[in-house]
């Protein structure tokens, strides 16, 4: 404390010996002295020898801008060796013409108002290109008439000062993309800029190692030469590539004082020359696992080697953009795994069905057709039982790599789950009679005979395709069209293939006439709730329920969601049974507590049409006051589509439920198309996995793959994450071996009504291991 009390006094004094020292040359009768008419001069050889004694700038100007007197460190600064050398002189021939014009503006402000300005900061550049940033002070000089004849004024250099601060918010901005999911370009070229802003007559660059570890591409350049960067592009790594490729070959730092004399630049030497670059210094950056991701570089017009505080800047700056890099390779790791099956590297189901969507919208606008076909490998299991899974995930990748064969420009592969794959085919090849050869062509050659090491066998398929739009009105019907299809196939002995033929659906029921029934169903009681549990998995205990509604209709009988949500999301019934659901969920919840129960959270699903009403927080707040049930007790559950939507839209309504103390989770994640930066902004308190994730876990490496990544991400961005539909103990064991916090699913409690799932709340204190162990 001593210590900081004492520099601000003595920057207190400094500053006031600043000021005097102005005001006291602008009041000096003997050295100060007004010539003919309007003319300043200086006189007293003691003023001069005293001044020059002083590190800060001090000069004094006449009214035409021109030098009437400058101290030593004023002529060090600009280049000349006697301050006197500076008399007669203004800015404009001392500094560029941009710099000079700012400092005239500046200083005729101040000789026009008759007011001094002090302790504001310019900014300079210097002749031979150094830039400075000054603290100054200026006051105007005054004639015995009072008029303004002049200027004195004191200047400071902070740059130093300028830099660090500079260095920093560039370091915090560098971050700060990485952090908001900026593009890998943007935020190595911040970082170029950033490294620039500190040095003089210095360029940098950032190269990334390719994917196949033999080249480097350009990364970010901002003020190199287009041309330049443009022929660097893809250079070889090696030992004599230059001071980047070589880094990169050696793993090590390498300083090039002198391209045109070394060894490392002989073959690009007189590329290099037309662009005026003379030295190179770089530093590679490392990933976590050791691998060399790129290089940063620096560039200078001067033969010359670094020096300290470049060396340090660029180690910084290589840190930092490895930082970037590797962020953005996991991101975009996560993003492939989300879409792709690791074992076949075909998309998978949530990138087939984006895919389908998209290709039957523009079907139905253009007109030309699609197709969609079904493959199910024939008893595949017996594969894995007689050879093994290891064999068994070979023969799928081989009869992934067939299927690629068989496409055209048209036509797209994906594994859809197992031992399922599924083509979309467009245009001619979509027609009835080029689809039956294509399928022809597919079956020919996915039973060709399979050699794996000593083993020699065949493997066969039922195929099942569908058209649109002959076969469905959209991708959802194309869908199970192609799988029925399929199955047909499948019943017919197996090896064959089947196209759709198109039947007369069964009359439904009649929409208008159930949409009226549920409206007086919601008025009529005939809507009830069931809770399914969600356990933690470390504890065996019960610490939430998802609310599933149910309607019992009066002559249907027993109806789930999937038969009347539909109806009421399009309808807009969605709202007032949504409402009603809401309020029985957070009525069943107080009366469990109020009987003694352990508290625990109930999730509410919350539809795009709820999501859209303008009434919803009211509700919710409305809900939580009528029945007396804590916020912090409701969690609201919305799935990730639907977040997408309209993403700031959805933060804001996020934003005010968490303001009341709701929790809220993302439903069904991993089935929309989310990117991390989104989802990061979205103030969320849990992320459920969708169940699609989980049923194959027993089995797939993908989905093991993609559920350890989302649990991971989960655990990165602090939600607590839930397991939905796990079945068997052996999916429990895999997510307990992912430190999977929470799950949900038939294995641990079917939906149940709300007495029996106040009996089992009351069981909370026998753990999950004394039912499941």
């Amino acid at each position: 404390m001593t210590s900081k009390k004492n520099d601000n006094t003595e920057n207190v004094c400094a500053e006031n010996v600043e000021v005097s020292l102005a005001a006291e040359l602008s009041r000096l009768n003997g050295s100060v002295q007004l010539g003919r008419g309007d003319e300043l001069s200086i006189s007293g050889e003691w003023l001069q020898t005293l001044v020059d004694q002083v590190s800060d700038h001090i000069f004094v100007k006449d009214r035409s801008h021109r030098f009437v007197m400058a101290n030593q460190p004023v002529a060090d600064e600009l280049g000349f060796s006697d301050p006197a050398e500076l008399i007669g002189k203004t800015d404009l021939e001392l500094h560029p013409e941009d710099v000079g014009r700012k400092f005239r503006a500046a200083e005729s402000e101040i000789m026009t108002s008759g007011n001094p300005r002090i302790d504001f900061e310019e900014y300079s550049v210097l002749a031979n290109g150094k830039r400075k940033w000054l603290s100054s002070s200026k006051f105007p000089v005054l004639n015995h008439d009072r008029e303004v004849v002049g200027l004195v004024g004191i200047s400071r250099d902070i740059t130093e000062r300028k830099k660090a601060e500079l260095l920093q918010k560039g370091q915090n901005k560098v971050l700060q993309e990485i952090a908001t999911g900026k593009s890998l370009y943007e935020v190595l070229e911040t970082l170029v800029l950033t490294i620039e802003s500190q040095l003089d007559g210095v360029k940098g660059s950032v190269m990334l190692v390719d994917e196949t570890g033999t080249c480097l591409r350009a990364g970010a350049a901002p003020n190199l030469s287009s041309e330049f960067v443009e022929l660097s592009d893809g250079i070889p790594i090696g030992p004599k590539v230059g001071s980047c490729g070589t880094a990169v070959y050696r793993r090590e730092n390498v300083f090039v004082d002198d391209i045109q004399a070394s060894e490392l630049w002989e073959d690009f030497s007189e590329t290099v020359s037309p662009f005026g670059i003379r030295s190179c210094w770089s530093v590679p950056f490392f990933g976590k696992d050791d691998k060399v991701l790129g290089t940063f570089g620096l560039y200078t017009d001067k033969v010359r080697s670094p020096s300290e505080h470049e060396r340090k800047l660029a180690v910084e700056a290589a840190r930092l953009a490895s930082i970037a890099v590797e962020r953005d390779r996991a991101e975009s790791r996560i993003r492939y795994l989300a879409n792709h099956d690791v074992l076949t590297g075909l998309p998978n189901r949530q990138e087939f069905n984006s895919k389908l969507e998209n290709v039957v919208e523009t079907s139905r606008r253009t007109g030309e057709p699609v197709a969609l076909v079904f493959v199910d490998l024939d008893n595949f299991k017996f594969v894995n039982d007689s050879f093994g899974h290891a064999i068994g995930d070979q023969v799928l990748t081989m009869i992934s790599e067939r299927l690629v064969l068989t496409e055209s420009g048209r036509s797209h592969a994906i594994r859809f789950g197992g031992d399922e794959f599924v083509l979309i085919v467009e245009g001619s090849d979509a027609q009835a009679v080029e689809l039956k050869d294509l399928i022809v062509r597919l079956r020919d050659e996915i039973t060709k005979t399979i050699r794996i090491g000593e083993l020699s066998f065949h493997v066969t398929c039922s195929i099942g395709a569908a058209r649109f739009p002959e076969d469905a009105v959209d991708a959802d019907q194309l869908l199970k069209n192609a799988d029925k299809a399929m199955f047909e196939a499948k019943s017919s002995g197996r090896d064959g293939y089947k196209i759709y033929e198109h039947v007369r659906p069964d009359r439904s029921v009649n929409k208008l006439t159930l949409l009226e029934e549920m409206r007086s169903g919601i008025d009529a009681g005939e809507f009830f709730l069931e809770y399914q549990p969600q356990y933690h998995l470390m504890s065996g205990r019960i610490v939430g329920a998802e609310a599933l509604v149910r309607w019992t209709h009066p002559v249907l009988g027993r109806m789930m969601p999937g038969q009347f949500i539909r109806l009421a999301e399009e309808s807009g019934l969605i709202v007032p049974l949504g409402r009603w659901v809401l309020n029985e969920a957070c009525r069943q919840n107080k009366i469990w507590q109020d009987t003694g129960l352990p508290p625990i959270t109930v999730g509410v699903n919350v539809s795009a049409r709820q999501f859209r009403d303008a009434q919803l927080i009211r509700n919710v707040r409305g809900a939580l006051e009528e029945t007396g049930l804590p916020a912090k007790f409701l969690e609201l559950e919305v799935t990730e589509s639907l977040l997408m939507q309209n993403a700031d839209l959805a933060v804001r309504l996020m934003t005010g439920f968490r303001r009341i103390g709701v929790k809220l989770a993302i439903d069904d994640f991993g089935t929309g198309y989310s990117s991390l930066a989104a989802l990061k902004n979205f103030p969320l308190t849990r992320l459920k996995i969708d169940q699609s994730f989980i049923r194959d876990l027993d089995f797939g490496d993908s989905d093991q793959a993609i559920a350890r990544a989302i649990i991971s991400l989960g655990r990165e961005l602090g939600l607590n994450v839930v397991a939905e539909g796990v079945e068997t103990a052996k999916q429990q064991a895999f997510l307990a071996s992912c430190q999977c916090e929470t799950v949900q699913g038939y294995h641990f409690g079917r939906p149940m009504k709300a007495d029996r799932f106040g009996k089992l709340l009351a069981m909370t204190l026998t753990p999950l291991a004394a039912h499941f162990g």
